[in-house]
């Protein structure tokens, strides 16, 4: 599977990241602040189910990202995006760009 996504992948991939690294330091401190008995029961429930649900999404939308990508390359077979030129059309406008830079 290829690294190109709907979206640039690299970003989401990097946002994901940091939304999971949160989310389980968040929940790690509301266990402990609940053994510790300073945090009631259901704040540090609420806070870890909260946790739980954004890394789902987020794992969710990084996937769903990477699968929209390349189902749209699939469909669309963009996979060569360059136009193709016949050769003697190139050369012709790689002369007259040469010559429009001299011309300046």
């Amino acid at each position: 599977m290829s690294e190109k996504g709907y979206l640039p992948h690299h970003k989401i991939k990097g946002f994901v990241f940091w939304v999971l690294t949160i989310c389980i330091a968040i929940a790690t401190t509301a266990g402990i602040l609940h053994s510790w008995g300073t945090m009631g029961e259901v704040l540090a429930n609420r806070c870890i189910w909260s946790a739980v649900i954004l890394s789902l999404g987020s794992l969710a939308f990084l996937l769903i990202n990477r699968l929209f990508g390349d189902l749209g390359r699939f469909l669309m077979d963009d996979s060569d995006t360059s136009i193709r030129v016949d050769p003697t059309f190139a050369e012709r406008l790689k002369r007259a760009k040469e010559e429009g830079r001299t011309s300046e």
